[in-house]
C-alpha cells in the first residue's frame, strides 16, 4: 500500500469516526449544564417578593410575576388567563376587608434543561367580609417557565384542605 491512499484513509477516519459516535448519543445529555442552584435562588427571591407584593396590595406587581399567557386556577371558580386579566383577578381579591395571604415553598423541583420549575407548598389565608371571617389553609403548585433570563408564572393552582361545604 502507498502512502497516499493510507493517509487519505486515516484522514476520512478521522473525520468520520467522531461522527458515528454522536450518532449512538442521547440527545438529552446533550443539554448544556444549568446552575439549578442559581434559579431555584431565583425562584425563592421572587417568591419573596411576591409576598412582599402582597402585604402592599400592588395587584400590577404581582400580575408582572406571571407570563403574558399565564393562568390562575383557583377552587370554585373558572380559570383567570393572561397578565391584565390575572391583575384584575388579585386586585378583586386583595379587596375582601382583612384581606390576608402568605404561602410556603414545600419541595421546588427544577427541570435539567433549566427552563421549567415546579413549585409545591401550602398557604394560609384570612378575610373577614361583611358576611363573617374566613380562615383557610390549603395547597397550592405553581409551573414557573424561564422567559429569556426571567422566571414567570406559567400556571398557579390552589385549593383548600377544609372539607367541600356540605360535605
Amino acid at each position: 500500500m502507498t502512502k497516499a491512499p493510507y493517509l487519505l484513509l486515516l484522514a476520512a477516519s478521522a473525520i468520520l469516526l467522531p461522527a458515528c459516535n454522536r450518532a449512538d448519543r442521547d440527545p438529552a445529555s446533550e443539554i448544556a449544564q444549568v446552575d439549578t442552584a442559581a434559579d431555584e435562588s431565583a425562584i425563592r427571591a421572587i417568591n419573596q417578593r411576591w409576598l412582599e407584593l402582597i402585604r402592599n396590595k400592588d395587584a400590577a406587581g404581582i400580575a408582572q410575576l406571571y407570563a403574558e399567557d399565564g393562568a390562575v386556577m383557583p377552587a370554585n371558580e373558572k380559570a383567570t388567563v393572561g397578565r391584565q386579566a390575572i391583575g384584575e383577578w388579585w386586585n378583586r381579591s386583595m379587596q375582601m376587608p382583612g384581606f390576608d395571604l402568605t404561602f410556603q415553598t414545600d419541595q421546588l423541583v427544577m427541570s435539567k434543561a433549566g427552563d421549567m420549575a415546579l413549585d409545591r407548598g401550602t398557604y394560609r389565608f384570612a378575610a373577614t367580609p361583611a358576611q363573617g371571617a374566613i380562615s383557610d389553609t390549603g395547597k397550592y403548585v405553581v409551573v414557573w417557565r424561564k422567559i429569556g433570563d426571567e422566571w414567570k408564572v406559567a400556571a398557579d393552582i390552589f385549593n383548600s384542605d377544609l372539607p367541600a361545604a356540605g360535605g
